[in-house]
């Protein structure tokens, strides 16, 4: 396994756009840390040259079987790894499943490079679960900088979308919970307690005996009550749409 440490080329045939500067900044500040399997070197070399190319600030390992896949994948935890389709004996579909069965290599984006000729492999690999693919014979900077921050930008959407729904799951759970052990009690409290003011109220129209400050609090309480009542209401309603 060889590596190669790239700060970021001087000048650029790429101007990298917002997307990969939001890339640096979820890397906190560290270089992305790239995996190339192809078992053809020259192929190898010329998509390090085109990741220098595109100013991308990364360190970059080499496999070039299955074998030595597995060896970086146990000792490193990569961002992107570049999987070729055609690996002598093997194939990138089985390089894809061992990649993804990798309980190291949970956030790692996986892109295909395929030949021209072999749409039908990459189409297969994205329903596998790879990220997107690159056609070798078209391989340019800007194709790699575009395929890379597509992955990264399709990576954070993904992220927010399972934060809130695991958020939305939390909060369901906390709310069913206190609709099921309180809900009921709380209820009948505030209904007992809207009787009781209505029937204070009632006497004193007849006995005007409630001082005219305690009366308009029994008004503020009663309010209150019929308050927390519709709050009580809405969360129910709120579960029975996350249902």
């Amino acid at each position: 396994m060889n590596r190669l440490v790239n700060k970021g080329a001087g000048t650029s045939e790429f101007c990298l756009n917002d997307s990969l500067e939001l890339a640096g900044r979820m890397q906190a500040d560290r270089p992305l840390s790239i995996l190339t399997l192809d078992d053809d070197r020259l192929d190898r070399l010329r998509l390090i040259r085109t990741c220098k190319k595109a100013g991308l600030q990364c360190e970059v390992d080499e496999a070039a079987s299955l074998g030595e896949l597995r060896t970086s994948l146990d000792s490193t935890c990569y961002d992107v790894i570049f999987i070729d389709h055609k690996l002598g004996l093997d194939n990138g579909i089985d390089a894809l499943r061992i990649i993804l069965a990798h309980e190291e290599q949970v956030n790692a984006i996986p892109i295909m490079v395929t030949s021209v000729t072999a749409h039908s492999i990459a189409v297969e690999a994205m329903r596998i679960g790879c990220a997107d693919y690159l056609v070798k014979e078209e391989l340019t900077v800007s194709a790699l900088a575009k395929s890379i921050t597509s992955a990264i930008e399709r990576r954070v959407v993904f992220a927010e979308i399972a934060g809130a729904r695991a958020l939305e799951r939390e909060l369901k759970g906390i709310v069913t919970r206190f609709l099921s052990t309180c809900g009921p009690e709380m209820r009948a409290i505030l209904s007992n307690t809207i009787k009781t003011l209505r029937g204070l109220k009632a006497m004193n129209r007849n006995s005007d005996q409630i001082d005219p400050a305690v009366l308009s609090d029994f008004t503020l309480l009663e309010r209150g009550c019929f308050d927390l009542t519709s709050f009580v209401d809405d969360l129910e309603s709120v579960v029975h749409r996350l249902r």
